[in-house]
């Protein structure tokens, strides 16, 4: 598994409190485990301008783009702005759709209206892993090829 200088293991984030930090990274865990697919969650306090556009920035930094299948997806949460955005690499959307996009969305914004930020984080990994899974199913000799942690920004 690769390293990302970016993590920063058994550091909890500010926002995000170490247990709900861990859930988050266990979901990453459990969906990676059923794709070939890599998903990341950054959470950050503050993006410049559009959190897509902050998105697809972050994805290329993070080299989500040098994936052997091109099937990663990169979840955003800028809490200063309290926005977010979803991120797919070439061939996702084909496989989630618009629809599909939207339905994560709405998911995750309920449960941030609630407060409850590790619940949208899950909620948004878990839903888009059962599409990579269907799309990327994990094959025999799949290795992960990004790390599991919350990238903290």
């Amino acid at each position: 598994m690769a390293r990302d200088p970016t993590d920063r293991p058994g550091r909890p984030t500010a926002f995000l409190p170490a247990d709900e930090k861990r859930r988050v990274e266990a979901a990453i865990r459990g969906a990676e485990r059923r794709t070939s697919a890599e998903i990341r969650v950054v959470v950050s306090r503050k993006v410049k301008g559009d959190p897509l556009d902050a998105a697809r920035r972050l994805f290329a930094r993070l080299k989500m783009h040098e994936t052997r299948e091109r099937n990663g997806v990169l979840i955003l949460l800028a809490v200063a702005e309290r926005r977010f955005a979803i991120y797919g690499d070439e061939g996702i959307h084909q496989h989630l759709g618009q629809d599909g996009w939207e339905r994560v969305r709405d998911g995750m914004a309920d449960r941030f209206r609630r407060g409850e930020f590790a619940d949208g984080l899950v909620y948004a990994v878990e839903a888009v892993g059962r599409v990579l899974a269907e799309a990327f199913p994990w094959q025999e000799g799949d290795e992960n090829e990004l790390p599991d942690a919350v990238v903290e920004e």
